[in-house]
């Protein structure tokens, strides 16, 4: 008997996971056999001083919604926090969940001091169903229907797959937080029939350390990549771990290891920097693992046989030397990348974006944190938030008291944090995140389309209103 699912779905303000704010979330907790045991869903207001982008907004109509909430953002946290455990531990999962939905939930967590990986630790398990239903569709057409792109390739939009697919599906729930749920829960329930030994398979490497056994110990196996809008399978056997990220690296059995382990150092290191791949990474968030049977089916595999492949394999695990250059050039290789980027990078990390750059909390601020969270009196979390060492958290902190209940922070403290977040929201350069010019300049730019219909000029047009007030609050302090 396996673990209970939970399928989760995030709409947010932006589409940035480091800037962009979650403003609805729901979930649906599954059986093993996928029957509905229970759900949540919530909606929140915009976090004081957070600019939202008007193109995603429109995308996921969520803000008349946001705006009329009364639920604040951290509110909206301690419920799903309830859940959570109350539903762990589970498997859970959602569409494109490792990409964007665990992301945005884990940076959520850190900016409101909350367990920043609980949907990961202590039993629980993540896993993303978009790649199951992307190597479905690879290898099992029929499966399920998608709309096809320019070039052809399937199309993987819940927007799209939804109507395709359930011909009664309540449209007028696409994007939203519930909506996209269950639409994910339906096509989980049809590849589970149409398609049951990929979904069965990826049941395995739900856990790093499941993924990481099923990696090392199938000789040679079946996995898809996904890239330029297409998903490719490999026929590959595990060659090392990255020496710096600590990834499972496979090698691409196509090519021949005996051409590579002649290379001497240098020659092999500038190999690896060019394109077509021998070696790739399989990051344990959930990877396809397939018999190598999928991958004999493509022409290319097939030409060349099992017996070609796990002789090529075979040459693999005896060459233990070889996996060791490999491993040692791609930890100088991404060094090197890392200190480029340390040298272009003249903007400072500011506190709220700083989750991993700045590491993570000791296990004494850990418990500063959780007495935080454990009083409901703003006054008292203020007290609290003075043992906490690290700045970081001591600011994230009291920014959440300036976002719930301002009055709990000396005059001088509010102010700072009003014109901190004033400088940075009015600011007329272009940034990484969406500053009020920013989304005035999008707001204008989508009210001069060819047709714009009428629906979405007036969406526009409340935006604008809103910004609008929220540029007189903070012009005030400048």
């Amino acid at each position: 008997m396996g673990k209970n699912i939970a399928i989760i779905d995030i709409e947010s303000n932006g589409a940035s996971t480091s800037y962009a704010s979650i403003i609805s979330i729901a979930g649906i907790l599954v059986s093993p056999e996928l029957e509905v045991l229970d759900r949540f869903e919530f909606w929140c207001r915009n976090k004081p001083g957070h600019v939202p982008d008007p193109y995603s907004m429109w995308v996921n109509r969520g803000f008349s919604r946001m705006k009329n909430s009364n639920m604040s953002h951290y509110s909206m946290m301690i419920e799903v926090h309830k859940y959570i455990n109350k539903w762990s531990p589970c498997l859970w999962t959602g569409w494109n969940s490792i990409g964007f939905d665990f992301v945005m939930l884990q940076k959520e967590n850190y900016r409101s001091l909350f367990p920043i990986y609980i949907t990961n630790q202590n039993g629980n398990e993540h896993s993303d169903f978009l790649p199951v239903a992307r190597a479905s569709k690879l290898f099992y057409p029929d499966c399920i229907k998608t709309d096809l792109s320019p070039k052809s390739n399937p199309v993987f939009r819940l927007d799209s797959i939804g109507p395709l697919n359930f011909p009664n599906l309540d449209k007028k729930k696409l994007h939203t937080a519930m909506g996209d749920c269950e639409v994910c829960l339906k096509v989980m329930r049809k590849l589970k029939k149409s398609a049951n030994s990929i979904f069965e398979n990826s049941m395995k490497t739900t856990a790093k350390i499941k993924a990481k056994d099923e990696i090392e110990k199938n000789k040679i196996f079946t996995t898809v990549f996904y890239f330029y809008g297409k998903a490719r399978p490999y026929v590959v056997t595990y060659l090392c771990d990255h020496g710096k990220y600590n990834w499972p690296m496979v090698f691409c059995l196509e090519n021949n290891p005996k051409d590579l382990m002649s290379l001497d150092y240098g020659s092999l290191k500038e190999s690896l920097k060019k394109p077509g791949k021998w070696v790739r990474a399989l990051p344990l968030k959930h990877p396809i693992v397939l018999e190598p049977s999928y991958g004999l089916k493509t022409d290319l595999y097939k030409a060349l046989g099992l017996n070609k492949l796990t002789e090529r394999a075979n040459l693999i695990k005896e060459n233990k030397e070889f996996a060791k250059k490999v491993s040692l050039a791609l930890d100088e290789i991404a060094q090197k990348k890392q200190d480029e980027k340390k040298n272009k990078t003249t903007e400072e990390l500011s506190h709220e974006d700083n989750l991993y750059a700045g590491g993570f909390p000791t296990p004494k601020d850990r418990n500063t944190m959780q007495e935080f969270q454990s009083v409901d009196d703003w006054q008292k979390k203020y007290k609290i938030i003075s043992k906490i060492e690290d700045s970081r958290f001591v600011y994230l902190g009291k920014r959440l008291i300036y976002q719930n209940d301002p009055k709990a922070l000396p005059t001088k403290e509010y102010e700072q944090i009003h014109s901190d977040i004033a400088k940075k929201i009015l600011n007329p350069e272009e940034t990484r995140f969406t500053t009020l010019p920013m989304a005035e300049k999008l707001i204008d730019d989508i009210r001069a389309e060819k047709d714009i219909s009428a629906e979405k000029l007036d969406y526009m047009n409340k935006i604008d209103q809103y910004l609008k007030q929220m540029r007189q609050t903070y012009e005030k302090v400048l």
